[in-house]
């Protein structure tokens, strides 16, 4: 076990007082330098740490922020926190960070539980009992939350979904342009009979993918076809059984609104002899690690999730430096197309 002195040991130890210790060790002391290399050296050996808490709570400017994510187990949140701790670390902040393990507590749902606000609201109020300058609120699936905003005392940027308070802003990426990016690589390489796996009906996700490839369609002049549309959960399952379906009606490429869709598109290709980039072409969403150990690699969006986190985290800081009202609500940042070899030319 490793022992770390208090101030009060430490002058002790060097037989001063404690003030003069608190003051040598902040740098304020004029004391002799025999006296002040007694006490750093002294300090040094008996792993004094200074308690940032303490000292925060003294001071009006904490240079603290809060980080409360939904679930760190959701695949985007951890990439948005990078980028939140890299900027924030350039900018001489301390980060406190709070996991409310929603996902894993009530699944794919958690934010329509009864008891949903209370939870977070009991999460905000912990994290300003530790006197945060402010806070960036990630949540684990996009959804808009009504009354977040009447619970904070301090800046909030909420990531990848939205308060309904137009004063508050929210850092979202653009699935409409995502699905417009996608759609657009198939039909540039010569696809004509195009094949959409969408995620559930109801998801923000959904509609504004599937808005993007429908704009593309119609720029291209290409009709919809209603039975190429095929309505799945997000999972490996659903693409294969899509799959299954398009391949019958003879679409050529494959549009799969995530990764996971998108393997199952595979999965069916390897049981029935289809090379993907050959005899079908896919292109999936997110990006999500699975997609380079696919043969051949999946061209996919990536999600620009670092870059998310510092633009929340930039927002932020301006709102506690400079906190004048603001009236941007929203801030979209585009997805990444990867150019890859599951789409082939026509």
């Amino acid at each position: 076990m490793i022992f770390i002195a208090t101030i009060k040991e430490i002058a002790k130890a060097c037989n001063v007082s404690i003030s003069t210790v608190s003051n040598i060790l902040n740098g304020k002391n004029k004391a002799s330098d025999e006296v002040k290399k007694l006490v750093l050296e002294t300090a040094k050996e008996m792993n004094y740490v200074p308690n940032y808490m303490a000292k925060n709570l003294k001071q009006k400017n904490t240079k603290t922020i809060g980080i409360i994510a939904e679930d760190l187990t959701i695949f985007h949140t951890p990439s948005i926190i990078d980028g939140i701790s890299e900027f924030m670390e350039e900018k001489g902040y301390t980060l406190l960070m709070g996991n409310m393990r929603l996902y894993q507590k009530y699944g794919n749902f958690f934010y329509k539980e009864e008891n949903y606000d209370s939870l977070v609201e009991d999460e905000v109020q912990q994290m300003l009992a530790k006197r945060v300058e402010g806070i960036i609120y990630i949540e684990g699936h996009y959804h808009v939350m009504d009354n977040i905003s009447e619970l904070f005392s301090v800046p909030l940027v909420a990531v990848y979904g939205r308060v309904k308070n137009p004063e508050i802003t929210s850092i979202i990426y653009d699935d409409e342009q995502g699905g417009y990016e996608a759609t657009k690589e198939l039909l540039a390489n010569g696809h004509r009979k195009l094949g959409l796996i969408k995620g559930t009906e109801a998801s923000y996700h959904t509609l504004e993918r599937r808005k993007g490839f429908l704009r593309a369609l119609y720029e291209y002049q290409i009709p919809f076809n209603p039975s190429w549309e095929i309505c799945g959960d997000w999972n490996r399952t659903d693409g294969y059984e899509g799959a299954k379906r398009l391949v019958k009606e003879g679409v050529t490429g494959i549009f799969a609104m995530n990764d996971l869709m998108a393997a199952g598109v595979y999965d069916y290709a390897v049981k029935y002899n289809l090379t993907i980039g050959k005899d079908l072409s896919v292109i999936g969403f997110d990006n999500r690690e699975i997609c380079a150990a696919f043969t051949p690699a999946l061209s996919t969006m990536a999600l620009p999730l670092r870059k998310m986190g510092t633009i929340a985290a930039d927002y932020l800081i301006q709102k506690i430096e400079h906190p004048e009202p603001s009236h941007q609500d929203e801030y979209k940042i585009p997805c990444e197309i990867l150019k890859r070899k599951s789409v082939c030319r026509l």
